[in-house]
């Protein structure tokens, strides 16, 4: 599967720079990239940098703002474009790697492992909008499949988690230990987490 992107707009000179420094926070971390190697990696003076982002903060915020936005896009076109749970999360899931590019979806890689270098009052507006903008469409999609008789009365919030648990090793890209999973890996991933959460009367 090759990954598109979700807008095929032009990019921006802001684009390429949320582009590039995704791409070097994902490979060495927050810490691990300097403003001027993001500048470097855009073709740009550090000048020109800050006039885009004040600084490395307002990126990792953007970045992750903009990832949360790609995904809940997702979720938003499964959910309009089919009915059931399993199919809604079935498109999202396979959307996530034929849609999103790799560094695309390490952005929530991201979100939990360099939450904590953003100031407080960025920490929890994100958390905040991460849960309306993502936890709770998924959730949403769990009740309403409980609603409707196709899922087992548990909770949703712990089968969101269950979810995004057996994701998260795929949400990196290719890596030397494991290459990106095709499409029948990712039936049998659903198929795993299906059998452990579908309701035995239908």
């Amino acid at each position: 599967m090759k990954p598109s992107a979700v807008d095929n707009a032009p990019p921006s000179m802001r684009d390429k720079i949320l582009h590039q420094t995704t791409r070097l926070f994902v490979e060495r971390g927050y810490d691990g990239v300097s403003i001027r190697e993001i500048a470097e990696a855009c073709s740009i003076t550090k000048a020109a940098l800050y006039y885009h982002f004040v600084d490395k903060e307002r990126l990792l915020i953007e970045i992750l703002e903009t990832g949360l936005d790609a995904f809940h896009q997702l979720l938003e076109d499964a959910r309009q474009n089919y009915q059931s749970a399993q199919t809604r999360i079935r498109a999202f899931v396979f959307s996530l790697f034929t849609r999103l590019p790799p560094e695309n979806r390490a952005v929530i890689r991201l979100a939990t492992q360099e939450m904590g270098k953003l100031q407080p009052e960025l920490r929890t507006q994100f958390a905040q909008h991460y849960r309306e903008k993502f936890l709770q469409p998924l959730m949403d999609i769990f009740t309403e499949g409980q609603k409707a008789g196709e899922l087992r009365p548990l909770s949703a919030e712990l089968a969101v988690w269950a979810l995004l648990g057996m994701l998260y090793p795929f949400m990196s890209g290719e890596s030397a230990l494991r290459q990106e999973p095709s499409p029948q890996q990712l039936e049998q991933l659903l198929d795993i987490f299906w059998i452990g959460i579908a309701s035995h009367s239908r």
